[in-house]
């Protein structure tokens, strides 16, 4: 302790004691939306039908029958699923050269 030398007040911005602790990034609101996977295409399609059929159902439990489907889905209909996720991936892809360009 006798070497001992507090940081400066300066230097934890923090304030929480938690060392080295990142600040956030703002997130450009003109920047392309992520691309999305196979699943929450399929997710978003069906979400609808499934609360239909099951409207007591908790938004846990919609996730949970989402799930159950998508993972028994034959092969050709995932394969369904997986193109449309490619295509989007190349649309974000083409979004984001033009937005950095």
């Amino acid at each position: 302790m006798v070497n001992y030398v507090p940081p400066d007040e300066e230097s934890d911005e923090g304030g929480g004691g938690a060392k080295g602790k990142k600040k956030k990034t703002k997130k450009d609101p003109n920047a392309p939306k992520r691309n999305m996977s196979a699943y929450f295409l399929f997710s978003n399609a069906m979400r609808n039908t499934i609360k239909a059929q099951n409207p007591d159902a908790s938004f846990g439990e919609l996730a949970k029958l989402i799930s159950q489907n998508y993972k028994s889905l034959p092969e050709k209909e995932r394969k369904k699923w997986e193109k449309k996720a490619e295509q989007d991936k190349a649309r974000y892809s083409k979004e984001m050269e033009e937005y950095n360009a």
